[in-house]
């Protein structure tokens, strides 16, 4: 890397790159292409390596977002704010903030972003995974500028990839035109596509391909252990961190259903005929959709719409991340993994009490059973969370916050040491300071401190 001015300037193997850097000297590039857009007939495919330039390409503004599903977006940050014990004057200009938040979303959302020291040399690099339960959010958020990492000394990189419908859709007819008969799993090979490029051209901003570290939350955190048992992964990272590691997803494969809940191919059958009709060559005819009618219909179709996840397929993800733990076949890194105190307090008002997987309408009692395999152990759980089966809030806090990210916390970690592998856990207990706060040490709090 380069300076001249208020510009930075590095090579990298596509193409040379201008950045700029400020005055506590940390070079900032935004929007660095790491695959192919994923558009027209790369639509469904699995990310294509870029085209490469000649002259040096401004990265100064940050890419478009993935489309966004925005699933439950409302409900999730008015139990933030509420939870927060603002006054009613901050806490409304706050939702109009959110509100009103621009956002540019387009297929076309395979980049990067780097932050470094100007004079960064062989530092340690940390690749976050953005969360959002793989269907929303973005490595661009403002939470998410890595400036003050780097000025610890390390190269930060965050990343975009492909949510939802766009990132996790399977079909037969996508099965039939790829050489391994797969399909699904989009978005975690453009995860691990931008730790191929860290591989190839961190070097050239200062940073050290040895020593890659992975970190991410909630979806992020659970794209962490996915990643750590993907064979394709394998090598392009040497620590991790899982911060909240949720269970988006986690019961789906690619054509055995789990539950209620249909193979993914099935599922994508379904969406397909709902889009385009049930004549053969739907594929075809939904990559010649424009992608915000994909999207909106995708918004519109909630019980489709939670089937496109990662998924076992039997080669990107040879099984769930927890059975790999239970085998050893987990990568052999030191692992830093934890949760937070009150991770269900902004899930409960919207998710069934017995995991938010389930429709929420469904009674607790029974879901609880089925899911778990008999009543004997629904009424265990019933007694470890008393008052869980009449919606007591705080029993209901307490199992959802569990359910959903302490059980993989503790049996990645147990599994992990088990193996002989370093393992750092932690609870996050911090709690904002107001006499009017409720959320406590809710789902992603940690993430400002983080950064």
């Amino acid at each position: 890397m380069r300076i001249r001015g208020r510009r930075a300037h590095a090579q990298i193997e596509a193409g040379p790159v201008i950045g700029t850097t400020d005055r506590d000297g940390i070079a900032a590039f935004n929007g660095i292409p790491y695959a192919a857009p994923p558009v027209g007939a790369d639509r469904w495919r699995p990310p294509q390596p870029v085209a490469p330039w000649s002259e040096p390409r401004p990265c100064r503004r940050p890419s478009a977002m993935a489309w966004q599903r925005a699933a439950n977006f409302e409900a999730f940050f008015d139990a933030l704010i509420s939870g927060l014990g603002l006054g009613r004057v901050r806490a409304s200009i706050l939702r109009t903030l959110l509100r009103l938040a621009p956002k540019r979303e387009s297929e076309d959302c395979l980049y990067l972003n780097v932050r470094a020291p100007v004079d960064a040399d062989g530092l340690p690099v940390m690749v976050w995974i953005h969360g959002g339960d793989h269907t929303d959010g973005s490595g661009t958020e403002p939470f998410y500028e890595g400036r003050h990492l780097a000025a610890k000394g390390a190269v930060v990189v965050t990343i975009n990839y492909r949510l939802g419908l766009f990132g996790f859709f399977g079909h037969p007819e996508l099965a039939a035109e790829s050489p391994e008969g797969l399909s699904g799993n989009y978005g975690l090979l453009d995860q691990i596509a931008a730790l191929g490029w860290v591989r190839d051209n961190i070097a050239a901003f200062g940073g050290d391909p040895a020593r890659v570290t992975v970190f991410g939350e909630s979806a992020g955190g659970q794209a962490v252990l996915n990643l750590m048992t993907s064979p394709r992964a394998s090598g392009l990272f040497h620590r991790a961190i899982a911060q909240s590691p949720s269970d988006s997803g986690r019961w789906l494969h690619l054509r055995r259903p789990v539950l209620d809940f249909d193979p993914i191919e099935r599922a994508g059958e379904r969406f397909a005929t709902r889009a385009v009709g049930a004549e053969p060559g739907q594929l075809s005819r939904l990559r010649d959709m424009p992608a915000d009618a994909l999207n909106e219909l995708y918004r519109e179709e909630e019980e489709l719409g939670r089937h496109f996840y990662p998924a076992v397929d039997g080669a990107v993800l040879p099984t769930t991340p927890m059975t790999a733990f239970s085998d050893g076949a987990q990568a052999p890194v030191p692992l830093l993994i934890g949760y937070n105190a009150d991770e269900g307090s902004l899930m409960v008002d919207f998710a069934n009490a017995a995991g938010a997987e389930f429709d929420p309408s469904l009674p607790v009692v029974e879901t609880l059973a089925r899911s778990h395999g008999s009543a004997d152990a629904a009424a265990a759980l019933i007694a470890a969370y008393p008052g869980l089966d009449r919606g007591d809030r705080s029993a209901v806090t307490a199992h959802l916050g569990d359910h959903m990210f302490g059980v993989h916390v503790d049996h990645a970690a147990r599994c992990h040491a088990r193996d002989g592998h370093p393992v750092h856990r932690y609870h996050y207990r911090s709690v904002p300071r107001s006499p009017r706060q409720t959320a406590g040490a809710f789902h992603a709090a940690e993430i400002v401190n983080v950064f």
